[in-house]
């Protein structure tokens, strides 16, 4: 996977003591300043914040990995994908480059495990930015993702993208409120990394194996977490796009109002990636909160 060129310089690896596991991050900005990790989606990597990533580096010392089996992280040695381990990785990537009272930003899956580990090692955050994501009331799944969770299906209709890129580059228009309103370069990477993920089968199992596992995940521990995450006393701040048609915004008002002191920040004409869609105004909003 190419790495942005604005990225090149904060890219490399680290093999993580009790995981086992090689994880490739961004690691940017002063080792002095205040830690934020960034934490991406569903289907992501942390190339999901190459828009945002040179800026932040201005306040903050900036750690933004590829979960195992995404991007340029290899599946994991041992195990399936499941959202505690991710909650593992994260925390021990944390540990092991010794970060402290962190401010932790996620996106949509990566909101809901930034939550997750909060609730589990509330020492270690200081903050938290839930973009488009967390632990939701009234999230629903809609139909395509339903037709995910059924072993063969969602890996036939994955594979058939593969075979026309069209189609593959097609299937990110929800994810923003106007695809076709971001710069060419912009469209011109979203193409091709869309298309590197579609022709990667450890991506493909990646995606399948913590997609149905997370499922599982929520069903049995998700309601237990959410109940903790709204009486934790780290501020959070959920930042959404107004036009969000993964997670609509109006799940992010209802949840918002059932967290005391917690923020909420809709973003005009954009998605469910603001901050790539919109990245000034994200940078903005994240700032004055």
């Amino acid at each position: 996977m190419r790495v942005p060129s604005t990225l090149a310089s904060f890219a490399r690896s680290v093999t993580l003591p009790s995981s086992g596991g090689t994880i490739f991050l961004y690691d940017a900005g002063s080792s002095g300043a205040p830690g934020l990790l960034l934490v991406h989606g569903l289907g992501d990597e942390a190339d999901t914040w190459r828009r945002v990533i040179p800026a932040l580096t201005e306040r903050y010392h900036v750690v933004a990995p590829d979960l195992p089996g995404f991007g340029r992280s290899p599946l994991p040695p041992r195990g399936g994908l499941t959202p505690s381990l991710f909650i593992a990785v994260l925390a021990e990537l944390v540990e092991y480059l010794g970060m402290r009272q962190i401010t932790l930003m996620g996106s949509s899956l990566g909101a809901t495990l930034g939550q997750a580990l909060a609730v589990r090692h509330p020492e270690t955050v200081s903050r938290l930015i839930l973009v488009d994501g967390g632990l939701l009331q009234r999230a629903r799944l809609n139909a395509g993702m339903l037709l995910g969770l059924l072993p063969g299906l969602g890996e036939r209709r994955y594979k058939r993208l593969a075979g026309d890129l069209d189609a593959a580059y097609g299937s990110l228009r929800p994810y923003y409120a106007n695809l076709d309103a971001l710069p060419l370069a912009e469209r011109e990477f979203l193409r091709e990394r869309v298309a590197e993920r579609v022709s990667s089968l450890s991506q493909m199992h990646a995606y399948f194996s913590i997609f149905r596992s997370f499922a599982g995940w929520l069903i049995i521990k998700g309601r237990f977490l959410s109940r903790r995450a709204r009486v934790l006393p780290i501020p959070t701040l959920y930042v959404w796009g107004e036009l969000d048609h993964i997670i609509p915004v109006e799940t992010a008002q209802a949840t918002f109002r059932s967290h005391p002191g917690a923020a909420l920040a809709v973003i005009p004409e954009a998605g469910h990636l603001p901050h790539q869609e919109t990245p000034w105004e994200f940078l903005r909003v994240i700032d004055q909160r």
